[in-house]
């Protein structure tokens, strides 16, 4: 009887041990529909231990098992952390006497400073758009779309007001180097001799 509690006990701390080991997914959805999905990872990453890629394509097959479509996998600003490094005071005091009933000082503090470090930090992830891939469509699953620039209508992209900002920028920059100056504008001179001529 004892031998087995030995063995039962043995292979209880063994399957700790190795259930403490184990690292939990990371790989979250972050919005679902009938025809897109969006899962977020820490880094679109294919190492072994931190295997998240393969946590997102989990996820991405049990949306959509008959076969999915990668949109477009992109990096995110979620915000920013404030970390509290450290923080310590340092106080100098004169020396004092104790009596058996009373302590009684000699001085008073002569030095007392405070240092306090925080660093802040942006919390950026990878976010994986897909869909559910067309039937009869060629390729395997989980290869990226022909046409990259759909997306989910309710989903709320954090890159939307970055991508519309570059878009002005580039339209902005195309307008301004296409126009060219005219340089009879304004001039009475020009205007009249442009008069004659057409005449």
């Amino acid at each position: 009887m004892r031998r087995s509690e030995i063995k039962a006990s043995c292979v209880g701390l063994v399957w700790l041990a190795v259930a403490g080991c184990a690292t939990p997914p990371v790989a979250r959805y972050v919005y679902q529909d009938n025809e897109f999905g969006v899962v977020a990872i820490p880094a679109n990453t294919y190492f072994t231990k931190l295997n998240f890629r393969g946590e997102a394509d989990e996820l991405m097959m049990r949306h959509f098992p008959e076969g999915y479509e990668i949109v477009r996998a992109e990096e995110v600003d979620e915000g920013q952390r404030t970390i509290d490094v450290g923080r310590k005071t340092d106080i100098e005091t004169a020396p004092y006497l104790t009596s058996l009933n009373q302590m009684v000082r000699l001085g008073k503090v002569e030095r007392a400073a405070s240092f306090e470090e925080k660093d802040m930090t942006h919390i950026r992830e990878c976010r994986i758009i897909y869909k559910r891939k067309a039937p009869g469509a060629a390729g395997p699953t989980g290869q990226f779309a022909a046409v990259s620039s759909v997306g989910p209508k309710l989903y709320v992209d954090p890159n939307e007001m970055l991508r519309h900002q570059v878009q002005e920028t580039l339209l902005a920059k195309a307008n301004s180097g296409s126009k060219k100056p005219d340089d009879t504008h304004g001039d009475p001179k020009v205007k009249q001799a442009a008069g004659t001529a057409s005449k």
